[in-house]
């Protein structure tokens, strides 16, 4: 497909999507899940392989240029994930090095993960086994997905960082490929985590979301004002918690 390029106030946004390859990958997928795409993802994925996304202004780059992964990558070659019932059975698989052929190794996460408690554990199987969406540029990020989560179905949006955290995100896939259509890999996705998220990550959401975004306010005003308004939201609930 050819790319398509729109010009809004001053900001020029250049959308790219590969021909779709959900048809011939559909039977891997569901291999790899036990189960189809849920609809609303596999929607996204039957007009396209992904998306790329790029923002200039005067011929200059916004420097928030990312794509959200095709099939392939998204299951990383489909590989099979791991999840671990027990500290001990990690510690062995880091221990014969069978960590390495697990899905995304070295990036969300990896074999210096320290596990010491069940809410350790916990957030290494969500992390092993959640897929990546979007790798930030020039960040130890990702935008990930996590078809099996327990808590959340058919699946939950997480931002992973520094291969040892996972927050997730009030959004559905649909929702982030709107914003991301908008904004590539600026940080709006700040506005989406809960108020336990900014407080570990020790950062006004507010502020960063405002400052990450000031690039787009003219050309998409009410949609980042609905952003920054909402990220704020988390600093007043901290001041009245």
């Amino acid at each position: 497909m050819h790319p398509v390029k729109k010009t809004l106030a001053d900001l020029t946004l250049t959308l790219h999507r590969p021909k779709s390859r959900l048809a011939e990958l559909a039977p891997r997928i569901h291999d790899v899940l036990g189960h189809d795409l849920p609809p609303d993802v596999a929607a996204f994925y039957a007009e396209g392989d992904g998306l790329d996304y790029e923002a200039t202004r005067a011929g200059a780059s916004l420097g928030c240029e990312a794509s959200i992964f095709g099939l392939e990558d998204l299951f990383a070659g489909f590989r099979r994930h791991r999840q671990y019932k027990t500290v001990r059975a990690f510690e062995k698989d880091a221990e014969e090095g069978a960590l390495y052929a697990l899905p995304f190794c070295e990036q969300t996460w990896s074999d210096s993960f320290e596990v010491s408690t069940k809410g350790d554990l916990a957030r290494l199987n969500a992390l092993v086994r959640s897929k990546v969406v979007v790798s930030i540029p020039g960040e130890s990020a990702w935008i990930t997905i996590d078809f099996a989560d327990p808590k959340a179905s058919p699946y939950r949006l997480g931002l992973a960082q520094d291969g040892c955290d996972l927050f997730p995100l009030d959004l559905t896939f649909p929702d982030f490929v709107a914003h991301f259509r908008r904004f590539g890999a600026a940080r709006f996705y700040l506005a989406f985590v809960d108020r336990k998220a900014e407080e570990a990550m020790n950062i006004d959401c507010g502020a960063e979301v405002e400052r990450s975004l000031a690039g787009h306010a003219a050309a998409f005003p009410d949609e980042v004002a609905a952003l920054v308004k909402r990220a704020k939201t988390l600093r007043a609930k901290k001041r009245r918690a």
